[in-house]
C-alpha cells in the first residue's frame, strides 16, 4: 500500500514552497520607474535635437545670416542649398513652399543688385540667390528673377543673368507653366525671347530651356527657329525641349545628337577632360527626348529616330548608354506605326 510522503512527514505540499511576500518598494522602482525614466530621458533628448535642428533650419535664420556681409553668410548659403535640395521630393515642403521666405531672399538679391558690386564673392552671391529662388514651389521670386535677367551692366553680371534665366526655367517647372504668373506674363515672354537672340551662345542655350518649359505659342515659335542655331548646345537644348512637347520637328537634330560620329557638341566643350562626359550627356539627353517624343505624340513617324538608335547600338557604346538605348528601341518597337488605329 502506497503512502503519501507529505502525510508521512507531517507536512503539506504548500509547506514545501517559499513564503509569498508583497514586493518591496525598491523592487517596484527597479521594475517600473527606472525603465520609465530611461525612456523619458531618451524622448527628451530626441525632442531637444529635433528642436535644435528645426531652429537651425528656420527660414528667418537663413535670411538673417545671408543678409550679413560676413563669413557666416556662405555657411548659411550652403545650409540653405542643402535644405532646398532635400525638399525636392517632399509632399509637404516647408521652405520651398514659403512665399515669405522667397520674398525675403528676393529682397536680398534686389539689394545686392542695387549695390552693383563686381567683386567676385558679391557676384557669386547673386548667382546663388537666383538659383535658390528657382527651387521654390511658389512664384513670389519671379519679379526679382526677371530683373536679374535684364540687368547686365558689365561682363561680370552676364553670369548672374544666365543664373536668373536658369532660375526662371526651374521655377516655372516647379510651380507649373500653366500658372498665370508664367502663362500670361508678357514681360516674361519678352525677357526669354530677347535672351534667345543674345550674342553669347551660353545665354541662348539657357534661354532655350526656359522657352521650352513655359511654352507659349510665341516661345515655341522661337524655339523652333533655334533648331538651326550655329551653336550645337543651343540647338540641342531646343530639340530636347520640343521633343518633350511631342513636336517631331526636332527629329533631325535628335538624329544628329544620337550619331556616334558627330563631334560638334563634344568639341564645343572647352575642357578636354570633360569631353567624354559631354558625349555621353548628349546621347543620354537625346535618347530620353526620343522616348518623351514617342510618349507625347502617338502619330509621329519615328522611323528615322529608330534607325538612329540602332546605329548608336551598333557602335558598341558604353554599358550605361547601351542599356538606355536598348530600352528606347524596345519602346519604339512596341509602338503602333504612324496612322494605324
Amino acid at each position: 500500500m502506497s503512502t503519501d510522503p507529505s502525510r508521512a512527514s507531517g507536512t503539506s505540499p504548500d509547506d514545501a514552497l517559499p513564503p509569498v511576500e508583497p514586493p518591496s518598494a525598491g523592487f517596484i522602482v527597479q521594475l517600473f520607474v527606472v525603465p520609465g525614466v530611461i525612456v523619458l530621458v531618451v524622448i527628451l533628448i530626441w525632442v531637444l535635437f529635433n528642436w535644435l535642428a528645426q531652429k537651425g533650419n528656420d527660414g528667418e535664420a537663413f535670411v538673417r545670416d545671408l543678409a550679413r556681409n560676413n563669413p557666416g553668410r556662405w555657411q548659411a548659403a550652403f545650409n540653405l542649398a542643402h535644405e532646398l535640395r532635400a525638399e525636392h521630393e517632399s509632399k509637404q515642403p516647408r521652405l520651398t513652399a514659403d512665399p515669405k521666405l522667397a520674398e525675403k531672399l528676393g529682397g536680398i538679391l534686389a539689394d545686392e543688385m542695387e549695390a552693383g558690386s563686381t567683386e567676385e564673392k558679391a557676384v557669386a552671391l547673386r548667382v546663388y540667390l537666383c538659383r535658390a529662388l528657382g527651387e521654390f514651389k511658389v512664384p513670389d521670386g519671379l519679379p526679382v528673377l526677371l530683373e536679374a535677367a535684364t540687368t547686365v551692366r558689365s561682363e561680370d553680371e552676364a553670369d548672374v543673368r544666365r543664373a536668373a534665366l536658369e532660375g526662371i526655367a526651374v521655377l516655372a517647372n516647379n510651380v507649373g507653366p500653366e500658372d498665370s504668373h508664367f502663362a500670361d506674363n508678357a514681360e516674361l515672354e519678352e525677357v526669354l525671347i530677347e535672351a534667345a537672340s543674345d550674342s553669347d551662345p551660353r545665354t541662348r542655350s539657357v534661354a532655350a530651356v526656359g522657352l521650352g518649359v513655359v511654352g507659349t505659342p510665341a516661345m515655341l515659335e522661337n524655339l523652333e527657329f533655334m533648331l538651326g542655331d550655329a551653336n550645337p548646345d543651343v540647338r540641342y537644348n531646343a530639340a530636347t525641349r520640343l521633343a518633350q512637347r511631342g513636336d517631331p520637328v526636332a527629329t533631325d537634330v535628335l538624329v544628329e545628337m544620337l550619331d556616334p560620329e558627330e563631334t560638334a557638341g563634344v568639341e564645343a566643350e572647352k575642357q578636354e577632360e570633360m569631353r567624354p562626359f559631354k558625349r555621353a550627356l548628349i546621347m543620354v539627353n537625346a535618347l530620353r527626348a526620343v522616348e518623351q517624343l514617342a510618349a507625347q505624340n502617338d502619330e509621329a513617324d519615328l522611323d528615322e529616330l529608330q534607325e538612329a538608335v540602332d546605329k548608336l547600338l551598333a557602335s558598341n557604346p558604353d554599358s550605361g548608354i547601351r542599356l538606355e538605348a536598348k530600352d528606347v528601341r524596345r519602346r519604339l518597337a512596341e509602338r503602333e506605326p504612324a496612322g494605324v488605329e
